[in-house]
Order: C-alpha cells, then sequence, then structure tokens
C-alpha cells in the first residue's frame, strides 16, 4: 500500500530513523507483574512454553527472517542479521512487538502487550549480548527463588524485597541453599534461558543450553549465525 503524502506526512517523528544490521530487538512484557499472578511460583512451565511458542511463530509466521532469539522470564532477543523494512527502526520495534503481542494474547487467553527495542551491534558482539541477557537469567533466577522463599516463610512481598535488597547474590545463592534447594540443579531453562533457531530448515527449541560465555556455548552461536549466512546465499 502506498504511503499517504500531504502536510501531516511531515508532522511523523522517527518513520526515517534507520538501523543498520546485525540488529538485536528486545521485547519486554508489559505489566505483566499482574499476569503472572495465577502462574506456578516460581517459574511456571506453561507460562515458559507459551514464550517458546511465540517467539517459534515469530520465525515461522511473521514473515521476517530473524537468526536465532533467546527468551527467559517475559524477554525476548531477537538477532537480525539483515534488518527487516530496510532498517526502519519505528516500523522493526512496531511489528516485532505487534506480533509477539497477538501470538501471546491468544496462547494465554486475556490481552497482553510486549513493548520492543531495536539495538544495532555488530556481529561480533552478538555472542557478547547473548552472553549479557544469559546473565541477567541467572540473577533473575537467583531472585526469584529467593524472593519466593521468602514469601513463602510468611514475609509480605514488600518485606521480603527489603530483605533481598540487601543481600548478595551469594548469599541468596545460600540462603535457597539450606533450605533444600541447589539452585545450580534446577532446570537449565530457568538457569540459562531458551534458544529458538533454524537447524537443517526447521526451527528449532533448545532448552538445554551451555553457558553462552563458554567455548561450547560461543561455537553454537558461532555455528548458528554461520549456517544463517550461507542460508540467505542460496
Amino acid at each position: 500500500m502506498q504511503r499517504l503524502k500531504g502536510k501531516t506526512a511531515s508532522w511523523e517523528i522517527y518513520s526515517e530513523l534507520k538501523a543498520r544490521a546485525p540488529l538485536m530487538v528486545r521485547a519486554d512484557g508489559r505489566g505483566f507483574k499482574k499476569l503472572l499472578e495465577g502462574c506456578k511460583k516460581p517459574y511456571d512451565i506453561d507460562f515458559a512454553r507459551s514464550m517458546a511458542a511465540a517467539t517459534v511463530g515469530l520465525f515461522r509466521d511473521s514473515g521476517l527472517s530473524p537468526t536465532l532469539a533467546f527468551t527467559f522470564s517475559d524477554e525476548i532477543s531477537v538477532l537480525f542479521l539483515e534488518a527487516p523494512f530496510s532498517g526502519r527502526v519505528e516500523k522493526i520495534d512496531s511489528i516485532v512487538a505487534g506480533f509477539l503481542s497477538g501470538v501471546l494474547s491468544l496462547a494465554l487467553g486475556l490481552a497482553v502487550s510486549m513493548d520492543c527495542r531495536a539495538i544495532p551491534i555488530c556481529e561480533s558482539e552478538a555472542v557478547e549480548y547473548l552472553g549479557e541477557r544469559q546473565d541477567e537469567t541467572w540473577r533473575n533466577h537467583v531472585f526469584s527463588y529467593g524472593f519466593y522463599m521468602l514469601v513463602g516463610d510468611g514475609l509480605t512481598t514488600t518485606k521480603a524485597m527489603e530483605r533481598l535488597r540487601g543481600m548478595r547474590e551469594h548469599e541468596i545463592h545460600e540462603l535457597v541453599f539450606q533450605r533444600g534447594t541447589n539452585l545450580a540443579k534446577t532446570p537449565a531453562w530457568e538457569r540459562r534461558g531458551i534458544l529458538v533457531y533454524r537447524r537443517d530448515g526447521q526451527v528449532t527449541e533448545d532448552w538445554e543450553l551451555p553457558l553462552l560465555r563458554s567455548e561450547e556455548g560461543r561455537r553454537l552461536l558461532e555455528e548458528i549465525i554461520k549456517a544463517a549466512k550461507a542460508g540467505s546465499k542460496k
């Protein structure tokens, strides 16, 4: 459809702002705290499956061509080696956020929304970026177990939050361990997130990720990126 021209077209802001590829696009749930009130704590496998399914849908049904995506909690980070919509940031952000919001709304049976931001990176920075998001996955993992353990002990959510703010990560880890939970033995997807990518033409979900900063993790990401680049040349 041809874009409308005229006086009001000049009132649009950021409509022609463009970003170069490679490009990371990160979507986050808006107001998901209330949504998750009825979910199992600290982690709900059904919600995780919904997030993974929405990510898979982005590969299969959005008309976009992401290289890979990493999801944990209510966050999805998507790598594009080639920027869609000629790199128009406003278009990329709105389409990705809108698509994921719609798919999740259908999966969860209620209206939800996600916001989105575009992050231009170098190809060599993609591994570092994903490593940082996986670090955040672990921090979120430790905090969530500590928080809901304290709430289970009878603390209010406010008191539990106040107590955790005064503790270091290893102290929370030890507190949870003393109550019988070894955070190093919880399901890998809780600790390390979920990766979605194409393998041999099929969209794959990896729920047993290595540490992405490790040699194994870096090799995995580099192989996915290499395969995607080779596929785009065919």
